[in-house]
């Protein structure tokens, strides 16, 4: 093993080369390593290399214990036997070019003989990072020829050089950050319907002050009550979101950093090697430290902090949402929904009157069935539009000096004459005036017939809410699917389309929105490592350093964006929804489920969701060493993700869509009429579910990984205090007030947490009991699982929030509460003269 490149040699090949030995036992299935170590060290530099590399020549000996040789290899669809040699063999060549001079080799069974004591060795090589991750990259059980561990993710692990790319990155989201806000505060003033809205119309709870940064004052200065009365309870409670994400990563993260990061630099063992910034991390203590034992306590630390903080905060949200349905407008609190109302009963009259039968008294107010108005909302829908061009028209006649010469004029149809567009449109809209009509008196006939254009959907509304509430208890026929009543949305949120669909379809639907959720589900990762692949390729020349921080996350920012569009889609299309609301609530919980998977989760469930999910399902206590076996060596990446989070926000502030809309539409229509037009926002993407299940991601990736990376609590902290900054002003100060459901979001939120918990306990869990010089530090965690499913599974019962508890429903001083002004009522728009 001579070379005419000694160096190179010595630093390559020296660690094998105290272990060349020759074995005469044919029984054994043990890999020999043969070498003349003198002829090795015969280097200037010997004394350098015998040093560096006695721990690992001491450590390779042979071995043919194939149950305990962890290679990670592509799945091979064949017969056991071809598949385990061929998996085998190309672990070898991946793993050859990775370390040299071993000389491993692959049985019949496509066991690796000698990869035991080659991966015993490594407590001499970087913990997390450096040259150990190239290793662990490809672990992998095979039993039978199946692989047992996901395909590894093509993402950026853990590596040398890594805290010149993060500081690269940081610094650029920094100077993004400020010129982003100082871009704002010049906006704002500029264009004060966009960015002032709610300050002009007086929705606001107060001006913000006319100086540059005068916004900034007013966000912060904001508090959860005033928010609250200006925009509703549910974007309230999205602001309470960052002061609890705040004080837990406070509480957990700072103790952490400042005590936990110093103690694994300086009693770790220093096993990251050239990976600096794993150096306050999981990733420079060495296996069988001292350290795992505090470590194992530091999980229960997170753990009873987590729980406290969402119980306390759910308390003190307690109040708010009685308050909120105490409050709630009259129409809304004393009307139930009903589904499944029977055919015979099909009427406004008749459901009015089996209500009244079951309610005596003269208890019920009025009744009213969905109805099947397709035909009047198209003519409704063409007037729309002819009011529109006929805006447009008039808007081009004022712009052109309005004379007679310059109105505008159309041709009615490719090939007749031009005709004055003014008058066309007015008289169209006429003629459409009219239809609507005739078909509104006619549709009001035909109701009062049962059947028909009635549907199996309505309202019931009460003269008090106490029975509306006790109607919501009761069970009216034998029949689980009859007279289902559930709390209304608000009756300017209603879906009405989703109120008219057909029963009998509604399975079939179903069905079909969920193997399109499925679909998308297992196509999802493929997309992310493409484009991410992409990203990578693409050299920025001087702005390459950057450009390092910000591409491995490319593919997972890009569908963590387009992936909300994709699941409404996929529920407008396919799930009967009945409101807006209920269907941001709807992508709130499946948006975070994904993520958890494909964001939280995407180390360890590779290229391949296929294999995780089937390895998962048949074993499921796997779980905790596929998350120890990929998750910690990816910290490096989520901190990346993490500060990438600030720079998204801070972009969120600019509102740049509503702007270039509002120009837009400016060059159409009256000034106010274009405000209109530009709002709101995409509500797929910066919608109450959305931003619900971002923000909680964000706080569950900081939690899962802040044991592991000290440094990673601080940058979540950073990126909750943007969040409060800049929604404390867009909330309230900018965007439209939408409709809600009263904190349903916040509790989800919470109930996401619980989530987090879990997983952040598995993994430390599968973690501790790898590393670690026994079972002790995993034996003192794992209970910490046990406190937190017991703590979620109470956390309903303990804590009930849906409805007003009865004491207060019945007490005297309900009906004297100022109710909020309602703005609609429980009738399709289109019914209305």
């Amino acid at each position: 093993r001579s070379s005419a490149d000694t160096e190179t040699a010595i630093t390559e090949d020296a660690e094998v080369a105290e272990a060349v030995s020759t074995s005469a036992d044919a029984q054994s299935n043990d890999v020999q390593v043969a070498s003349d170590a003198e002829a090795v060290r015969s280097s200037a530099d010997t004394e350098t290399a015998s040093a560096e590399d006695a721990e690992v020549a001491e450590a390779v000996s042979t071995s043919a214990d194939a149950q305990s040789n962890d290679i990670q290899v592509p799945l091979v669809e064949d017969s056991p036997e071809a598949a385990a040699e061929a998996m085998g063999n190309e672990a070898l060549a991946e793993l050859e070019e990775v370390a040299p001079g071993l000389e491993i080799s692959v049985n019949a069974a496509g066991e690796m003989e000698g990869m035991e004591e080659m991966l015993a060795a490594e407590g001499s090589l970087p913990a997390f990072g450096g040259a150990a991750d190239d290793v662990r990259e490809m672990e992998m059980t095979v039993e039978d020829g199946v692989a047992t561990t996901p395909d590894p993710t093509s993402l950026k692990l853990n590596a040398e050089g890594d805290l010149e790319a993060f500081l690269s990155a940081l610094v650029a989201n920094g100077a993004t950050i400020i010129a982003v806000l100082i871009l704002f505060s010049i906006l704002r003033t500029r264009f004060p319907l966009t960015y002032s809205h709610n300050v002009i119309t007086g929705v606001a709870p107060f001006k913000p002050k006319d100086t540059f940064f005068g916004w900034v004052e007013a966000s912060l200065n904001l508090t959860v009550q005033q928010a609250n009365e200006s925009i509703g309870l549910d974007n309230a409670m999205l602001l309470e979101y960052t002061h609890l994400s705040m004080k837990i990563l406070a509480y957990t993260g700072i103790p952490m950093f400042v005590i936990m990061g110093p103690m694994n630099y300086f009693f770790g063992g220093h096993a990251a090697g050239l990976d600096t910034l794993s150096y306050l991390s999981f990733g420079n203590v060495q296996e069988s430290s001292w350290l795992y034992w505090i470590h194992a306590l530091c999980i229960w630390g997170v753990v009873l902090v987590v729980v406290n903080q969402v119980y306390k905060a759910q308390r003190q949200f307690l109040e708010l949402r009685y308050e909120w349905l105490i409050t709630m407008p009259e129409i809304r609190a004393n009307t139930i929904m009903v589904e499944g109302i029977p055919d015979d009963i099909q009427s406004d009259e008749r459901l009015k009157a089996f209500f009244a039968d079951m309610f005596p008294g003269s208890k019920v107010k009025s009744a009213y069935l969905a109805k099947d108005t397709d035909e009047l909302c198209a003519l409704i829908e063409a007037h729309r539009r002819e009011k529109d061009k006929l805006l447009t028209a008039q808007y081009e006649w004022e712009k052109a000096g309005r004379t007679t010469a310059s109105r505008p004029m159309m041709r009615a149809t490719i090939l007749g004459t031009s005709v004055d567009a003014l008058d066309y449109h007015a008289q169209h809209i006429t003629d459409l005036e009219a239809q609507i009509k005739k078909r509104r008196k006619q549709l009001k006939q035909d109701a009062l017939q049962v059947e028909g254009v009635n549907c199996d959907k309505g309202f019931v509304t009460f003269f008090s809410r106490q029975d509306a509430e006790i109607a919501l208890r009761l069970d009216f026929t034998a029949d689980a699917h009859e007279f289902i009543c559930s709390i209304p949305p608000a009756p300017e949120d209603i879906l009405w389309a989703d109120l008219k669909q057909d029963p009998t379809a509604e399975q079939a639907r179903y069905a079909l929105g969920y193997g399109l959720v499925i679909a998308l589900y297992f196509s999802y990762m493929p997309m992310v490592i493409g484009i991410t692949n992409v990203a990578k390729v693409i050299h920025m020349g001087p702005l390459q350093p950057v450009w390092q921080g910000v591409a491995p996350t490319a593919g997972l920012q890009f569908m963590v964006a387009m992936l909300p569009t994709f699941l409404m889609l996929i529920f407008t299309s396919c799930f009967t929804i009945f409101a807006e609301a209920w269907a941001q609530r709807k992508l709130q919980t499946w948006y975070f489920w994904f993520q958890v998977v494909f964001v939280l989760m995407a180390t360890a469930v590779g290229q391949d969701a296929n294999t995780f999910t089937k390895t998962l399902l048949d074993k499921p206590i796997a779980i905790f060493g596929v998350l120890a076996d990929t998750m910690p060596y990816a910290t490096h990446f989520y901190m990346n993700w993490v500060v990438l989070q600030c720079t998204t926000h801070s972009l969120n502030l600019l509102r740049a869509a509503n702007l270039f809309k509002f120009h837009a539409f400016s060059q159409l229509f009256e000034v106010e009429e274009a405000r209109k037009r530009s709002e709101p926002e995409d509500q797929d993407y910066y919608g109450l579910g959305s931003r619900s299940a971002r923000w909680s991601i964000t706080l569950i990736v900081c939690i899962v990984f802040g044991t592991l990376c000290p440094p990673i609590n601080m940058l979540g902290l950073m990126s909750f205090a943007v969040c409060r900054l800049v929604y404390g002003y867009l909330f309230v100060f900018a965007e439209t007030r939408k409709s809600g459901l009263g904190g349903a979001f916040w509790v989800e939120k919470l109930r996401q947490l619980f989530i987090g918990c879990i997983i952040y306990v598995i993994l430390m869990t599968g973690v501790l009991a790898k590393r670690a010089a026994n079972l002790g530090p995993a034996c003192i965690a794992g209970p910490s699982l046990a406190y937190v499913v017991y703590c979620m599974l109470r956390f309903d019962t303990a804590l009930k929030w849906e409805k007003l508890p009865y004491k207060d429903l019945m007490s005297k001083g309900l009906s004297a509460k100022k109710r909020r002004p309602a703005t609609a009522e429980y009738v399709q728009p289109e019914l209305l003269d």
